[in-house]
């Protein structure tokens, strides 16, 4: 967490109290909230013109996702101040937002710890719209084809949408597998729920730290060509199958029946998650809210066996841990990745939903070879990119 500095003056107002460290220079309460608003301003102000030049809706309607970590917890208070000094103007706002949570225990119930969260981020800030949306509601997603996963099949046994969705984590052979397919799914519903309920965009609050942690764990997944795609702001192509269970049910994977572009933003993008730990600190309306083992390095409390670590939480971990000595590194990560060109193609993957790198999928798998007697990025697991054959298959 970014340090203390005593007896040295604000590097940017000159107040002479100046008790907080912001990128190396003394910096006064004021201009630390000041500094990460100011952040957050910027990317939004560049959504706002895109989606003006791009679309020219009548209403603007945002959905955010919220994890209830430091990063998402802050973009929320800080949507909300907005909303609340506009209305302080008489202002109409120039854009409404829907916070929604996704619940991923999927024995909960609407007395779910997540659901009394949601409650209380209601209560402190009420120029925001919440919402919590079971994990099971992606069963109903038509940007993923079913077939391509070990999902089991609905029967007289197995109705239960939570069950089969179980039953599909307890399929996969690691909890890199787990957490991989898991962040997918939630990357999907919240999709889902953007489009259906008329949103103009989707926004994320990961921070530069997690979006550096996501950008190589991307990579060590098999998934590197899809990195732009993942971690960049811009429209995300979004191919939809048919349900399962529609005409011709077999396990071929389908034809995408339709496609659309949706944009997709990160306007916590430039602050590191530090300095978003600094800010909580210092702001009342976060204070208690955000959980204890969320404010810590790495988000988590110990690990009883390294083999219960994803790769997503081993990425996430050291990049908290080398951010504040090397800030400039783990901005580069980000920023390179920003430069990298988003590439076209006219097949996708079935799970993860981003475009096969037919030539690049052959180099990722190396000695391990294509599927015996299947053609580039498909196979009898289905139209899977490389990185997603190995997580479902181990």
């Amino acid at each position: 967490m970014p340090g203390s500095e005593t007896g040295r003056p604000c590097k940017r107002c000159k107040v002479e109290d100046a008790p907080f460290r912001l990128r190396a220079d003394p910096t006064c309460r004021d201009c630390y909230v000041q500094y990460v608003a100011l952040k957050m301003g910027k990317r939004l102000s560049q959504l706002h013109r895109d989606i003006r030049i791009s679309r020219q809706p009548t209403a603007r309607r945002y959905i955010a996702g919220l994890s209830f970590g430091p990063s998402s917890s802050t973009f929320v208070q800080l949507l909300d101040d907005t909303g609340r000094r506009l209305s302080l103007k008489k202002s109409s706002s120039p854009f409404n937002l829907l916070v929604v949570h996704i619940d991923t225990d999927l024995s909960a119930s609407v007395d779910s710890p997540a659901w009394k969260l949601i409650k209380e981020y209601q209560a402190r800030f009420p120029f925001v719209e919440f919402d919590c949306v079971p994990l099971a509601d992606v069963l109903a997603v038509r940007s993923i084809d079913w077939r391509t996963l070990p999902l089991p099949a609905q029967n007289d046994s197995v109705t239960d949408p939570a069950v089969r969705l179980q039953g599909l984590f307890d399929a996969l052979p690691t909890a890199t597998s787990r957490a991989d397919v898991l962040r997918q799914l939630i990357r999907h519903l919240l999709l889902h729920l953007a489009i259906t309920r008329s949103c103009s965009a989707l926004l994320l609050g990961h921070s530069t730290s997690a979006l550096a942690a996501l950008t190589l764990s991307e990579v060590a997944n098999g998934r590197g060509f899809a990195v732009p795609l993942q971690v960049n702001d811009g429209l995300c192509t979004i191919c939809t199958y048919p349900a399962v269970g529609s005409g011709s049910d077999t396990a071929e994977p389908a034809d995408g029946t339709g496609r659309t572009e949706f944009p997709v933003y990160y306007p916590m993008r430039e602050v590191f998650r530090n300095e978003i730990l600094q800010y909580i600190d210092i702001v009342p309306s976060l204070s208690g809210l955000v959980p204890a083992d969320q404010m810590t390095i790495g988000g988590s409390s110990s690990i009883v066996s390294h083999k219960d670590l994803s790769i997503e939480e081993v990425m996430a971990r050291y990049f908290d841990s080398v951010e504040d000595s090397y800030s400039g590194i783990v901005a580069n990560v980000v920023r390179t990745t920003g430069k990298l060109e988003r590439i076209a193609g006219d097949d996708f993957c079935g799970s993860c939903g981003m475009t096969l790198d037919e030539q690049g999928d052959s180099r990722w798998a190396g000695e391990l070879g294509d599927d015996p007697g299947s053609v580039v990025g498909f196979g009898d697991m289905g139209r899977l990119c490389y990185g997603c054959k190995r997580s479902i298959r181990g």
